[in-house]
This record gives C-alpha cells, structure tokens and sequence, in this order.
C-alpha cells in the first residue's frame, strides 16, 4: 500500500481549498455592511463561525496547503469532530437566518435559542465549587425571555407538550435538526448515518476506536480507511460551504465579483450589530 493518497483524495482537498477562500472572500465583502435585521446580524456571525471551522479542517487534512508540517498525519475522527462541528453550525445559519418564515416565527426561534442558552449557562455555572454571584442572575433573565415567549403569537400555535419544553430551555430548535437539515438541502438518510458516523468520534464511543488494527487506522499514518474517511468528510463539508456561501451571497447582495475583490490575509465578516427594536 503507497502512503501517497490518491487522485480522488488530492481532488477533494482542492476542492476544499477553492471553496474555503471563496467563503473567505465572500465573508469579507460583507465585512461593515450594517445589519438591517436580526437574521443578517446572526448570519454575519455564524458565517464567520463556518469559515473558522472550515479553515479548522483545511489546516489538518493532509496534503493540505493550509498549514506547514513537519509529516503529514492522518487523523479522519479529529477531522471528523469538527465537521459535525461545521454541520452544526450550518444548521443554525439556515435555521435563524437564511431559511423563510414570518416575523413572529423568527422571534419566537429567536427566544427559544435565548432560553436554551440562559439556561445552559445557568446549568454549567451552578457546577462550579464556588459559583459567580450573578448565577441568580441568569433565573431572572429566563423569566423575562419566557414572557417574550408566550406574548409571541407563533408560539401559541405550538402545541402544549412542546411549549413546555421550549420554555423550560430543554430545546434549542423548533424542529429536530435532521428535519432543518433537510429543509436546507441534506438528504435525510445522508444526514442520519453521517451524524451516528461523526459523533462517535466526538464522544470517543467504542465504534471510534475498535477494529483500529484491522482497519489500519488511528495511528497517525496514510492508510486506505484514514483517506476514504478523511475524504467523505471533506466532501461533505465542501457540500455545506458551497450552500451557505451562495446563501449569504444573496442575503447580503454581494456578487461574485465583489467577493473576488475583497480577499484579505485574515478576516470575516462583521456585519454590524442590527438596529435596535
């Protein structure tokens, strides 16, 4: 078996490494654009969030362009930690700022993540031995979002059982993340097998680790496993980039020729904060 990977490898990381600048370019023309909604505010940051990951992905795939190294070390599960990464993020793009509902929907998917996340951050400061004195603080801010969340006139049609959960933060989406991921383009049978596939590597379950031997794979070295599933990987990632750059394209009225123009050596997009009320 030669250590040096195939055609079809050095294709996908080509194919990475062109998507990568072109988001690059792309976030940068948005850069100081002021938002004029709450959706182009969280798209400036969540695309920004995209390329950093990607970026991430491009510096340790192999044969890469994107980072000097001493060897070239194969290592498709840290590779494939970040891409559920990136599909997350992904998913919360097209969910908050990409995807078309009314403005009542949006405020009230708005709200839910705003509790989901006050109560996170309550959950994992009450940990702490000696917590922060303003911990209370965040029992008061989920009491405010929650009014929000019941005077939202979409979140009346949800039925009961699930308001429930919504407003004790116990869920971020208003839908399951295979069904938003479906809506913005990811087969859902794809979805389901690449999410089981991924997260084993993030939890480090024993499906990441058995069978290393026989599949000569985990140990750092070109291997025929390490590069079909280093090259999956990055497939789907170049999938992803490609629909959220031509997405924030068309949000932010950025042409192809303005993007080529705006490449820089560091830098994503700012989109501004977005106007208050």
């Amino acid at each position: 078996m030669s250590d040096e990977p195939s055609d079809h490898y050095k294709e996908r990381v080509a194919a990475l490494d062109n998507v990568v600048r072109d988001c690059i370019s792309v976030s940068q023309a948005c850069a100081g654009i002021r938002s004029p909604s709450g959706s182009h505010f969280f798209a400036s940051v969540l695309f920004t969030l995209l390329c950093t990951r990607a970026v991430s992905i491009a510096v340790l795939a192999p044969y890469s362009t994107w980072s000097k190294k001493l060897i070239e070390h194969w290592d498709y599960a840290s590779i494939a930690s970040l891409t559920r990464s990136l599909l997350e993020i992904r998913i919360a793009f097209f969910y908050l700022c990409t995807e078309s509902c009314t403005d009542d929907e949006w405020r009230c998917r708005w709200n839910v993540f705003n509790i989901h996340d006050c109560r996170s951050r309550l959950r994992l400061f009450s940990e702490l031995p000696d917590p922060p004195e303003d911990v209370s603080g965040f029992q008061e801010q989920m009491n405010e979002l929650r009014g929000r969340l019941t005077s939202n006139t979409f979140f009346a049609t949800i039925p009961a059982n699930q308001r429930k959960q919504f407003l004790n933060g116990d869920r971020a989406y208003l839908s399951s993340l295979e069904e938003i991921a479906s809506r913005a383009g990811v087969d859902l049978h794809t979805f389901r097998w690449l999410y089981k596939f991924l997260s084993s590597h993030v939890h480090g379950l024993p499906m990441s680790f058995y069978r290393m031997g026989q599949q000569e794979r985990g140990r750092g070295v070109h291997s025929d496993t390490e590069e079909d599933y280093t090259s999956l990987c990055l497939s789907f990632v170049v999938s992803l980039l490609v629909r959220s750059r031509d997405e924030m394209k068309q949000k932010f009225g950025v042409s192809s020729a303005q993007a080529q123009q705006s490449v820089q050596p560091e830098g994503h997009a700012s989109g501004g904060p977005p106007p208050a009320g």
